[in-house]
């Protein structure tokens, strides 16, 4: 069945709208876990370390931030989202992280929307760009540049949904030279790219191919925190399509995987929720997590419950590290682990050798 195109002069702007409030009045989290639950860490001898001389900075876009978690990409594009991101912007100047932007889509076709995006003017932030794969047919490479230079963007994520797209009302579905348009916009765009899922997960074949191209980074995106597919199934007035609604890539799996196979910066996303996650995430070879909901969920409270909500993740990040017997990130690459199943034998189907996964995941 072809999908019903919505016949709204802003459809875009007002699609973002609907998806927060679909997001914050319904539980849209995956049944499935991010398999992070399966990751034992072994800890390091005991080496006497204080918690207060335990060191969480890291480099992202080698520009050093104080924590290894970041903003995920949101929203922005229509009126009522420019305050989200604006408080979004504040939590991350205050705690030096980075933050990223919804899909900049909206602002492309409708110039009067930029300043929903357009928060480094208040707060000077590593900010990263947004626009869909699939608008990367539509766009030539001066309109993506034109977007991320009215924002003062230091990236760009280009963000790959085709689950989404299927059962959106009004997705696009044209994926046709996805990969080669990938290719063209790192290689003349100057500008690191970020690939980035946005919950169904990145696969080893997939990261293999993207590591032959000059993209800067990964996103997992995988599955076990917030479930788009079901976001727009919601939005759809047929049933036809659920039986996706559970299809992906659990986070953790997304995450070995595209360690796996790609040499480049990587950041675990989907279903982040404890200091425990990233921790496993960072000692599995990720260089940052991002994390989305908790923190809209925060702002809807008031900017100030951002900035707690990430300094008790923070707090958490440092305790699991202490257990753990790790004085910084390095350390924690270096940890043995162990997998149980169902992710153990998951691997082991995926052809996913564990010697040389432990290897690449060493290489600091």
């Amino acid at each position: 069945m072809q999908n019903k195109k919505i016949e709204n002069n802003n459809q875009t702007s007002s699609r973002k709208l609907e998806h927060i409030k679909i997001a914050l009045k319904k539980n849209m989290e995956f049944k499935i876990t991010n398999q992070f639950e399966n990751i034992k860490l072994i800890p390091k001898i005991d080496k006497k370390i204080s918690y207060n001389n335990i060191d969480i900075s890291t480099l992202f876009l080698n520009k050093k931030i104080s924590a290894p978690i970041f903003i995920s990409g949101m929203t922005g594009g229509h009126e009522k989202t420019f305050k989200i991101n604006l408080d979004f912007a504040n939590a991350a100047y205050e705690l030096n992280i980075p933050m990223g932007l919804g899909s900049q889509r909206a602002m492309i076709e409708h110039k009067d929307l930029i300043y929903t995006y357009n928060v480094k003017k208040d707060y000077n932030i590593i900010l990263l760009g947004n626009i869909g794969v699939a608008q990367l047919s539509k766009y030539n490479i001066n309109q993506i540049k034109k977007m991320l230079e009215d924002v003062d963007a230091d990236a760009l994520c280009i963000h790959t949904n085709p689950a989404q797209e299927i059962v959106q009302p009004e997705g696009n579905l044209n994926f046709k030279n996805a990969f080669n348009n990938i290719k063209s916009i790192a290689n003349n765009l100057n500008y690191k790219i970020i690939v980035k899922e946005v919950g169904n997960g990145i696969s080893k074949e997939v990261a293999k191919e993207l590591d032959s191209t000059n993209i800067y980074g990964i996103d997992t995106g995988g599955a076990g925190g917030t479930n788009w597919v079901a976001i727009e199934l919601l939005r759809r007035s047929e049933s036809d399509l659920n039986f996706i609604k559970e299809w992906g890539i659990p986070t953790a799996q997304s995450l070995i995987e595209t360690k796996y196979a790609f040499n480049g910066f990587i950041t675990a996303t989907g279903g982040i929720r404890s200091g425990s996650d990233i921790v496993k995430a960072l000692a599995l070879g990720a260089d940052a997590c991002g994390i989305a909901m908790p923190i809209l969920k925060s702002q809807r409270k008031g900017k100030n419950e951002i900035i707690k909500y990430l300094n008790t993740l923070i707090m958490q990040i440092k305790y699991e590290m202490k257990k753990l017997n790790c004085r910084n990130i390095e350390d924690l690459k270096l940890l043995k682990f162990n997998i149980n199943n169902p992710l153990k034998t998951v691997l082991k189907q995926r052809h996913i050798d564990l010697n040389t996964f432990q290897s690449k995941r060493n290489k600091i």
